[in-house]
């Protein structure tokens, strides 16, 4: 062997021993800590993965339109199609694989989707049909693509549809006890450690406590089929003091940080610099993980960041200071003076931390979307005490809120939004019934302003009835 060959060859190996799989098996392990012993028969993917891994493909015109799925109704043109893949058979088992991992409502006995970030340990199978956390080789948490996420949203599709076929079949009661199980799916996945995760089970949980009102709303103008002990069974499922809804039970996902550290160790050289044999190509094929035509331009980007990005003592404390500003706010009180400040990561400087501004995703939007979540969970529970009453009394809404206690609900809960805490203060939702409750008797005009669609206006009568939380704006 020549010199030059033996000294190419050294710098090789080098280069393997301080950023290859040994190093970043290092953060793969910690990110996979916390599934480490989860027994076998409470490990949920081993009933899921398989189920999603014979999913058909829904009809192409709902992929990737969750609004327009759940406003099908058997009147719409693309009815037909979607019910007949809802309840073609691989889609059935989807849905008793839902039901069986959540069944237990006890976190301390309930299943947990404990499927490891990588291949080791995974299934051949699962690896083959790309239903895995892929993080590649070296490992690299902050590219992973989570293939069986990108499936979970055809379940999505399909539960939304199973619900409004059930509904509309006269079985509501199914129709709900698909919605109360999905929820508790995406309980499941908001334990998980990326944000992607926790993103995608909050938000199936929060949608699900839509679809509950929904579908008691629908059946409380068709045939009644609802009865008032069934709501009321419902109302003490969705436990917010204790079991799977209590939702500060959710920890901060930490799986983020642990990937900005893992690319921190793996692009700076010795000296504390950016390396620039390894950072601009390395930040830059992260960067265009999903877009690999964007590669060129973003090694340009990267080329130019380099010079002027901060060290790598500088970029580990910023990571630091930011995750411990999130863990502050993830426990504060929702009124702590703390939320009138600006987040670490809004003041980021993203020409000096370009790498944290790459992986790190903006956490602190999950304290929104918790609070958004707590304020659908409490309210879904009084509007469903509410029916139960309603039904029970032959047609008659409450005068008062107060009425549905303790026979219907527990507790009312406290308005997420209303400030109104002094001397152990808990402040209820509004309610009121329109014509009844309006000065002169008035009919009640509610503007609703949905995402991504034309706003419209709804008139409310005494048949219905108003309940909401003052919102972010306090009225």
């Amino acid at each position: 062997m020549s010199v030059i060959s033996l000294r190419v060859f050294c710098l090789v190996a080098a280069v393997v021993s301080s950023f290859g799989p040994a190093r970043a098996d290092d953060f793969t392990d910690r990110i996979n800590r916390a599934y480490a012993n989860i027994p076998q028969d409470r490990r949920a993917e081993n009933v899921l993965i398989p189920a999603l891994g014979q999913l058909e493909e829904p009809p192409a015109v709902l992929i990737g339109r969750a609004d327009r799925v759940l406003l099908l109704t058997p009147s719409s043109p693309i009815w037909a199609s979607a019910s007949a893949w809802a309840q073609a058979q691989p889609q059935q088992d989807m849905l008793e694989a839902i039901f069986k991992v959540t069944q237990e409502n006890n976190p301390r006995r309930a299943m947990v989707f404990a499927l490891p970030y990588g291949i080791r340990g995974i299934p051949t199978d699962w690896v083959r049909k790309g239903l895995h956390a892929e993080l590649g080789d070296p490992p690299t948490i902050a590219g992973a693509k989570l293939g069986y996420l990108d499936r979970l949203a055809w379940v999505e599709t399909l539960v939304h549809i199973e619900a409004t076929r059930l509904l509309y079949e006269n079985k509501p009661e199914q129709a709900m006890e698909l919605m109360f199980h999905t929820a508790l799916l995406g309980r499941m996945l908001a334990d998980r450690s990326l944000h992607r995760e926790v993103v995608w089970g909050m938000d199936t949980m929060r949608t699900a406590m839509l679809r509950l009102r929904d579908i008691a709303y629908v059946d409380s103008k068709n045939d009644h089929a609802l009865t008032s002990d069934f709501l009321t069974e419902m109302v003490k499922k969705i436990d917010v003091r204790r079991g799977m809804f209590r939702l500060d039970r959710i920890r901060m996902p930490l799986g983020d940080q642990i990937a900005a550290e893992q690319m921190i160790e793996r692009v700076f050289a010795r000296t504390g610099e950016p390396d620039s044999a390894v950072f601009p190509t390395a930040m830059a094929e992260l960067a265009a993980t999903d877009r690999p035509l964007r590669l060129f331009a973003e090694s340009g980007k990267w080329q130019k960041l380099e010079s002027g990005h901060a060290t790598k003592q500088e970029t580990a404390d910023e990571l630091s200071a930011i995750f411990n500003d999130w863990s502050l706010r993830w426990d504060a009180d929702l009124f702590d003076p703390t939320f009138r400040t600006p987040t670490e990561y809004e003041k980021l400087s993203t020409r000096s931390f370009g790498l944290i501004a790459e992986i790190v995703p903006d956490i602190g939007g999950l304290l929104v979307l918790r609070r958004e979540l707590e304020t659908e969970i409490i309210g879904t529970r009084l509007a469903l005490a509410i029916e139960a009453l309603v039904i029970e009394s032959g047609g008659s809404l409450p005068s008062d809120l107060y009425l549905i206690r303790p026979r219907y609900i527990d507790e009312l809960g406290i308005d997420p939004y209303n400030p109104n805490r002094a001397a152990n203060n808990k402040p209820p939702y509004k309610y009121f019934v329109p014509e009844r409750d309006t000065v002169g008797g008035r009919l009640h005009t509610m503007n609703v302003i949905p995402r991504n669609r034309p706003n419209f206006s709804v008139t409310l009568g005494r048949e219905d009835f108003v309940l909401y939380s003052l919102g972010g704006n306090e009225f």
